[in-house]
């Protein structure tokens, strides 16, 4: 018996929701399928696939960490996205860089294609497209990755 289908979502802190969900929107095609306000905080739904749903919270007085180093950012380091496929992952790439929120850079790491990105709040997550057929096994050791050039 199954007993989880994956996370349903992830909670974080931002400063500007209205363009955090315009970011998500446009480069994600994500939709809202929630959005309320309750005693002076503001939270959202922000569908990005079905199993995928971001829960920001915009809190009067608190605001998101900013861009931080890898494993200094917090209780919730950073997430990655699952793309459809590996021309969506190059869409998404391409997205991501004509917004000014990617560096390029794409991480060959032998089962899976990565890049990150950076949210409006500064937030640096990635992008991930998992290669058919390839064991997870395959480049597990940061030592075998390689820098991958896309158009």
């Amino acid at each position: 018996m199954k007993l989880l289908e994956g996370i349903h979502h992830l909670t974080f802190i931002t400063a500007d929701m209205d363009h955090l969900i315009s970011f998500y929107e446009r480069i994600f095609e994500a939709r809202v399928t929630m959005d309320l306000e309750e005693e002076g905080v503001r939270h959202t739904f922000i569908e990005l696939g079905p199993h995928t749903v971001l829960h920001p919270f915009q809190i009067p007085g608190i605001e998101p960490p900013g861009e931080e180093p890898m494993f200094e950012r917090g209780r919730l380091d950073h997430f990655a996205l699952n793309a459809a496929s590996e021309e969506a992952f190059r869409d998404l790439r391409r997205r991501l860089v004509a917004e000014g929120a990617n560096d390029s850079v794409v991480t060959d790491m032998g089962s899976i294609l990565l890049f990150s990105f950076l949210d409006p709040d500064k937030g640096r997550h990635e992008v991930v497209w998992k290669k058919p057929d390839v064991p997870v096994e395959a480049g597990i050791r940061q030592a075998d990755w390689t820098t991958v050039e896309m158009d």
